[in-house]
């Protein structure tokens, strides 16, 4: 694709969000290793709240990096009795938890610390810190990070406070604006991806070097996104595909 051609698809879509890779993983963690929580919880029906969450995590990335119910909520994983197990665990509405809905994004951000740093620049984190209203990482994602919105689902999300009726209600065409980004990162996602299959460059060649540009920026556009900078986002993106467009047309390559 020329050049004015891929800005002209940037134009026109706007996303993408990260993909997380689901896993089957052994009964406990990652590393087999046995774990109270897991073994007891696992063992609990689905249909109730504790089960599903424990369900919920197998097969999760969380469970193909070995973060266990403890890593979140405390308790002694190798206590083999409820009440030891238990010692530590506090509530979700008790504000000295770490899993208290003010207390999630530095909880998340003990391993995902580029995500909380953006998060914590955001005017959604002021507001989540002033009022206790709006969004944090369990919003989007999950308790066990395995929710990934769609575009659709991201401007329903979006819209429960920024609506005519909402808490955000001067601005009620950011539910479609957040939609149209999350489009756009998803199609430079698939450009890139595309376009690396395409040339297959050689280290420290040209097709390699723009691949790279585009990939950075891509990236900074996803972490960005944690700090919900639509128009930043967007300028990442548009220097991705100027980055694309760098690349020659592969007939003319192949001369």
């Amino acid at each position: 694709m020329s050049k004015p051609g891929r800005i002209l698809a940037c134009s026109f879509i706007l996303c993408g969000v990260f993909a997380f890779l689901f896993v089957t993983a052994k009964a406990s963690n990652a590393e087999g290793i046995p774990n109270s929580c897991v073994e007891c919880h696992s063992k609990l029906p689905q249909g109730s709240f504790v089960g599903a969450k424990a369900h919920g995590w197998k097969g999760s990335v969380h469970q193909m990096h070995g973060v266990t119910c403890d890593k979140c909520h405390g308790g002694n994983p190798n206590a083999a009795k409820k009440e030891a197990a238990h010692k530590g665990v506090l509530g979700s509405s008790n504000p000295e938890s770490r899993v208290y809905f003010k207390n999630v994004p530095s909880t998340c951000g003990e391993c995902h610390g580029a995500e909380e740093f953006k998060f914590k620049q955001s005017l959604h984190y002021r507001n989540l810190e002033k009022t206790g209203k709006g969004p944090e990482c369990v919003t989007c994602h999950g308790s066990m990070i395995i929710t990934v919105l769609t575009p659709a689902d991201m401007a329903a999300v979006c819209g429960m406070c920024h609506s005519k009726t909402g808490m955000a209600h001067a601005t009620p065409d950011i539910p479609q604006y957040a939609k149209a980004v999350l489009l756009s990162l998803r199609e430079g996602s698939a450009l890139i991806n595309a376009d690396e299959e395409l040339y297959h460059p050689a280290k420290g060649s040209p097709e390699a070097s723009a691949l790279t540009d585009a990939r950075i920026a891509l990236h900074s556009a996803k972490l960005d996104w944690h700090r919900f900078d639509l128009e930043t986002i967007t300028r990442h993106l548009l220097k991705a595909y100027d980055s694309l467009g760098e690349l020659p047309p592969k007939e003319q390559k192949n001369k």
